[in-house]
């Protein structure tokens, strides 16, 4: 929209402050979950509604951006449109060259859910581009959302029902996550930890008490001896987490060397490092930690993005955790503000 657009724009609306219902109309215009945005492309092809979802730069962990998608995918699904994925420049995990020969970050690791890359839109008739209101639907359909942690189950089944749909790993992440977790089971019965470390201890506004890594090791003991575990997967992002956990459980402990952790209260999102491509990385290894977490036979966590997409990673096989415990103290209603 241009200047002079712009000024007829707040004229007509001038015109209409007294009218109520136009007003109502407008206000409601911006919260509006139904909206969307058709653009015709100029081509020919035509293969049903393509649905366009541009991820808007959130600056937030993988799997809280990942979660965002499942809404969107749930959205493309209940209308029976085609999706078509990009994260943009402004994606935490994004390099400045390609990867996996790519340089859309979603295809970094995934395959495109219809197999139309943003870059084919334009030989399509026409397309659908995402809102980020969108993302409502599947909450108001399932039950609702108490804020970003209050998630039922029904919510998490609706969504692993569009993850088994319309989420592959590609090739080359694929072999290397299911080799991973091969060498991490070893055909042995085990159970998965997922300790949210380093900036969760500054109790953020609106996110779970911080769970001590103490707190997360009793439970692991308990769980691992009464229901007979032989192993014990652990994924964290905390340098600490892994000393106590090796000091408990030696040799029936295991866990990816390999992972960018830190010893303090920063996010490893925002770290920097010398090594090659190292914001995707950190997108792979959290990744393949979910990943493994949701092969394992039972889970204790807190109540965290990754914990849910283990959960919902696990139901999209169709299967349960045989034990299933999240540790949760609360919601902060009066801790740091997170800047992301």
């Amino acid at each position: 929209m241009n200047l002079k657009q712009e000024f007829e724009f707040l004229k007509y609306c001038f015109s209409r402050r007294k009218d109520s219902r136009f007003i109502k109309n407008v206000m409601s215009l911006s919260g509006d979950h139904s909206l969307v945005h058709m653009q015709k492309m100029g081509g020919t092809k035509d293969t049903g509604i393509l649905y366009y979802i541009k991820m808007e730069p959130s600056y937030s962990g993988f799997f809280a951006d990942h979660n965002r998608l499942l809404t969107l995918l749930y959205y493309a699904d209940y209308y029976g449109m085609k999706p078509v994925v990009e994260y943009g420049e402004e994606y935490t995990y994004r390099e400045e060259h390609p990867v996996n020969g790519t340089n859309n970050p979603f295809e970094y690791y995934f395959e495109q859910p219809c197999g139309i890359g943003p870059g084919q839109l334009k030989e399509y008739k026409g397309v659908i581009c995402s809102r980020k209101e969108n993302v409502a639907l599947a909450g108001i359909k399932h039950s609702g959302r108490g804020g970003s942690y209050g998630i039922p189950e029904e919510y998490l089944d609706a969504l692993a029902k569009v993850s088994k749909r319309f989420i592959r790993l590609n090739s080359t992440v694929g072999s290397m996550i299911e080799k991973s977790v091969l060498e991490i089971k070893q055909g042995k019965r085990t159970l998965g930890v997922h300790v949210r470390g380093t900036d969760f201890k500054r109790n953020y506004n609106g996110h779970p008490i911080c769970i001590e890594v103490a707190e997360y090791l009793e439970e692991a003991k308990r769980v691992f001896s009464q229901k007979q575990y032989e192993r014990v997967f652990l994924a964290t992002d905390d340098v600490q987490a892994v000393g106590l956990f090796q000091a408990e459980f030696g040799d029936k402990l295991a866990y990816y060397d390999d992972v960018y952790r830190s010893d303090g209260n920063e996010t490893v999102m925002k770290s920097e490092a010398t090594r090659e491509n190292h914001h995707y990385l950190l997108g792979l290894e959290v990744l393949r930690d979910m990943m493994t977490l949701a092969e394992c036979d039972g889970l204790v966590a807190g109540l965290s993005q990754v914990s849910y997409s283990a959960r919902i990673q696990k139901k999209s096989q169709g299967k349960e955790y045989d034990d299933l415990v999240i540790l949760f103290k609360g919601i902060n209603e009066h801790g740091e503000n997170c800047v992301h």
